[in-house]
Formats: structure tokens, sequence, C-alpha cells
């Protein structure tokens, strides 16, 4: 089983750990490593070393990380895996200047807050240890996984400790905001065995599932072509950090990447170059986020796609978010193409039907599944950092006005 590795262990290695993310989260304030690690075919990671798998009759011990993102796709779904408990929760970066409500380190920290919170969760009938810091949290603790929800420019560190402390990971996305961080947390996560996972949430939606099952199924011919979209309304205010370019890194990371996912995902094929074009029209108060974007990629086997991404949704639309995805394929097309979600297919054969919607496990019992030996995460064991990695490569092309080649 995963735990927590012994003081003796951790003893010399450990400082010289936290010193090197230290320089490192120095270094990420603007610094991108300027190399690209090849992006491989999506059929070559199938053989992969497994991570140590956790004993399906013991309990899982869940460490959280932070309050920023999608807290809900663990805390919501506890009671779907079976001895699943939150056993502490830390709410900080010890190593970074700010907390996450962007006031600075360094005063007195208002963890009663923070437990009032847990108190009001039915969740915290498990009793957990709370943690100002996730680095106290870690050498205090007998963890199994961690689930990491911080400040988007901070993840890496958090799960690269999580994983040198033997634990396997659930993050939320991006999981690096930059390509030295990335590698950075891809180097531990492959030392220590663990597995690491992303919030690629939109992969468990029935609409995506469904489009998924028709094009593994040959339902559309070869895929040939992909066109996604993602809208969000902006509300009337966002987190602060979303006024730093450094710390949030790119709409492409926090929204462009769940359609980058998918359409990569469901179409079976490896991005190999991108282009995109990004800026902010509407939400000029936050100038470190993009309220618009565009993103396109050649794939592998010279398929191509494209994805739009905005902040503009209107505050009347009658959902926060109107995601569309349409493969057209050498003998036809499936396509989600409506805000209800339903899916409809039309081939050289058939006119168009709507195909029934299909249903997958939650992001979380699927990954807990795969941790215990009893399925295949829909996420693979690398895919949390290669869609990343794509991920800042778009933003680096939107930035630099070219192609990159991955």
């Amino acid at each position: 089983m995963a735990g927590k590795k012994s003081s003796s262990e951790r003893g010399s290695s450990h400082p010289d750990r936290r010193t090197f993310m230290r320089s490192l989260g120095a270094a990420s304030l603007g610094l991108v490593a300027s190399g690209l690690p090849a992006v491989a075919s999506m059929t070559e990671s199938a053989n992969k070393t497994p991570a140590a798998r956790l004993d399906s009759e013991a309990p899982l011990r869940i460490g959280m990380i932070g309050r920023t993102g999608h807290l809900y796709l663990v805390l919501g779904e506890l009671d779907k895996v079976p001895g699943a408990r939150i056993a502490a929760y830390a709410f900080e970066d010890g190593d970074w200047e700010y907390n996450s409500d962007g006031t600075r380190r360094g005063g007195s920290y208002d963890l009663d807050s923070q437990r009032k919170w847990v108190e009001s969760q039915s969740w915290s009938s498990s009793g957990p240890k709370l943690y100002e810091t996730y680095q106290e949290m870690l050498d205090k603790e007998k963890l199994d996984l961690a689930v990491v929800c911080l400040p988007y420019v901070r993840n890496a560190y958090a799960a690269a400790a999580s994983a040198e402390n033997g634990l396997h990971i659930l993050c939320e996305k991006p999981v690096a905001v930059n390509f030295a961080d990335l590698e950075m947390l891809e180097s531990a996560v492959k030392k220590n065995n663990v597995r690491l996972s992303a919030m690629f949430a939109m992969r468990f939606g029935t609409s995506f599932y469904t489009i998924k099952q028709a094009v593994s199924r040959g339902l559309v011919g070869k895929p040939c072509m992909g066109r996604a979209q993602k809208s969000y309304k902006f509300g009337q205010e966002r987190p602060w950090f979303y006024k730093h370019r450094e710390i949030y890194g790119s709409s492409i990371l926090w929204i462009g990447i769940h359609a980058i996912d998918y359409i990569r995902w469901i179409m079976g094929l490896e991005v190999r170059k991108v282009s995109a074009f990004h800026g902010n029209l509407a939400h000029q108060d936050y100038p470190g986020c993009q309220d618009h974007g565009v993103v396109s990629m050649e794939l592998e086997g010279g398929a191509s796609a494209a994805v739009t991404l905005d902040y503009l949704r209107p505050d009347p639309a009658p959902s926060h978010g109107d995601d569309r995805l349409r493969v057209i394929g050498s003998v036809g097309v499936v396509e989600r193409k409506d805000i209800d979600g339903k899916v409809e297919l039309i081939t050289r054969d058939q006119s168009p039907r709507l195909l029934e919607l299909e249903r997958p496990k939650s992001l979380f019992e699927d990954f807990v599944g795969e941790l215990r030996g009893e399925n295949r995460h829909l996420i693979g064991p690398e895919e949390a950092v290669r869609v990343t990695r794509i991920c800042i490569a778009a933003t680096r092309a939107a930035d630099e006005g070219r192609v990159v080649e991955l």
C-alpha cells in the first residue's frame, strides 16, 4: 500500500527537495523551459509499468490540498467508493509567498475559519486532521491519495511533494502552467512509481463518453477532423489570481484544456502541431485571463482539429457552460450540438438519429478503481502530463504567433 515514507527515509533528502521546489517556484513566475519534449503516439504507453496498487479491503485515506477548483469531483463522490474518507486537509503552500485568498504569507493564519467550513460538510464526520500547509500534512500523516486543488501555478509543487511521499495523486487541471514545472512533476511521479490523474471531468459526461464509444466502434469510419467549443459565463467576479498571468497560466490551460483533452481522447489521435490565438477584450479588470481563444491542431495521420473557448457566455443563458463537439469521419459524423447533451449520428447509410447515452463511473470512482486493481482508468497513466504539455505549447503558440511542434 502506498503511504508516507518513514522519517529515516526522508531525513537527508527532504530539505534538498523542498529547496529545489522553492527555487523552481520562483523560476515559474514568468520563466518557461525552452525545450519541448516529444509527444509519443497514444498507443505507445499501453505497456508502461503499473503504479503500486492499493488494498481494496483497506480504508482509503485521502489528504486534501487546497480549495480551488472542482472539489466536488471528490468530496461529492465519497459515498461511491467503499472505505474512502478524508483523513486530513491542508489549505496552503508553505513555500509560496501567497495564501490561496491572495493575502501574503507570514502573518497569523485563520485556521478556525477553515475548520468551520470543514465542520459544515457532511464528509467531516471522518474527523479529518486540519493543517495550514500541505508540507506539514505530508510530514505528519499516513495517506494513500492526495487531491490537489491549489491556485494553478502551485499544483505541480503539491503534486510532486505528494509523489515524493509515495502518494497517488488526483490533481486539478492544469497540473502545471509551464514546461519546467511539468517536467519536475513528471519526474517525481515516475521516480516514485505513483499514479497521477487530472480532473478531466468531461470524459465522464454522458454525451462525450457516448461519442467516444461511437467513434471507437467505427460508426463514423476513420476520424478525419474534430471541432469543439467551450463557452462559459464569466460571472460577476473571478478569483484574485485571474489578474496575474504568471499564476493563472492561460485560459487555454483552464478552459480549453477540457476540449483539447476530449477531442484528442475521442478521436484517438495524438497532437503533433498546434497554433493558437487568444486575447482579452471584455474583462480587462482581469488582465491575466484571456476571455476568448482558438486552438488549431494537426493530429497524427494527417487529421486536424480545432477548439474555440471563451468567457463570453451571457449571464441570462440557461446554463453556465455551452460545450459542443463534432467528429467528422470517413463515413459519418457524430456530434453534441446543443446544451441538452443529445448525441446525433449520421452516416452514409443512415439518416440522422439520436444515440442512446451511455454513462461511465464518476471520475473519482473510476480512478480509485484502477488504484485498487478493479478497472482501467479512463485517463491513462501519462495523459495528465501529456495533455497539459499540449496546452502549454498552445499557449506559447498564441503568445508568440507561431506554430509549435510537439
